[in-house]
């Protein structure tokens, strides 16, 4: 059975996600994973379905037009192969959370992630913002990664803390449980 990615994005206001949901509701799917946020006033949403009976990605793709119109988005459906979704491979995995905030400047995002992806680590999950201020904008970062047993966790510290010297920037690296969300 193959699985539906739903990508929604638009100018940020009340009901997307009800409006959205409701479609789902509708034709019998069930929303198994799901990211949302809003970025500077825009709203991203990311679903992963199981469609209902006789549901596929045009017929679904059909039906959440009319919401898209009402609501201002722009919405895609694609089908995604269920093996595409396991995630097994990181179940030994230690999850951490990488923090990075120093004065705002370009490559931040690159530095930080290229040490990570370096190292076959991968990151499930990121923030970022500039927080505005008079003597200087300030970046702020969260990442949350999969760091593989294997991986040699004295090294990668040193790693981030070298990137952080040379961004100048504070970066913190925390284990956190492995129970998953």
């Amino acid at each position: 059975m193959s699985h539906l990615v739903i990508f929604a994005v638009g100018r940020d206001r009340p009901g997307i996600v009800a409006g959205v949901s409701k479609v789902l509701f509708q034709l019998g799917c069930n929303i198994e994973d799901s990211s949302m946020t809003i970025l500077k006033n825009q709203f991203a949403m990311i679903l992963i379905i199981e469609p209902g009976p006789g549901v596929d990605r045009d017929s679904l793709q059909e039906k959440l037009k009319e919401v898209g119109r009402e609501l201002g988005l722009r919405i895609t459906v694609n089908e995604v192969d269920d093996q595409e979704l396991d995630t097994s491979k990181w179940d030994q995995a230690q999850r951490c959370i990488v923090t990075v905030f120093g004065a705002d400047k370009i490559g931040i995002v690159y530095k930080v992630s290229n040490i990570i992806a370096e190292r076959g680590i991968n990151i499930a999950d990121v923030k970022t913002k500039v927080i505005k201020r008079e003597e200087g904008n300030i970046y702020a970062m969260i990442l949350e990664i999969d760091v593989p047993p294997t991986t040699d966790m004295d090294e990668f510290k040193e790693a981030l803390q070298g990137t952080a010297k040379e961004l100048e920037v504070d970066i913190n690296l925390r284990e956190i449980p492995t129970a998953r969300m």
